[in-house]
């Protein structure tokens, strides 16, 4: 719960980071930056949950496997972003 709220709060400060000092946001904007928010922290805490759940189905190897996916998956997000930045 406290990497959701950190997550909720770093991204409140990134929307507020973009608007200048004086403007006026209507509601229904942050509602949609807060709902958008809370559906990736659900997305990434259904996807933790799983993972915890096939992590406990494979025994020793399993830890294993799961470092490789992970360092997999982290080269292929930088690899991804840095495309992305390039364009």
């Amino acid at each position: 719960t406290l990497a959701v709220l950190l997550y909720l709060h770093h991204s409140l400060t990134a929307l507020a980071a973009v608007l200048p000092h004086d403007a006026v946001v209507p509601p229904e904007v942050v509602l949609r930056w807060l709902l958008r928010s809370l559906g990736v922290a659900l997305a990434g805490a259904v996807a933790g949950i799983l993972l915890l759940f096939l992590a406990n189905l494979g025994g020793e190897r399993t830890y294993f496997a799961a470092a490789l996916l992970g360092l997999a998956t982290a080269v292929g997000v930088a690899a991804l972003l840095a495309r992305l930045h390039r364009r």
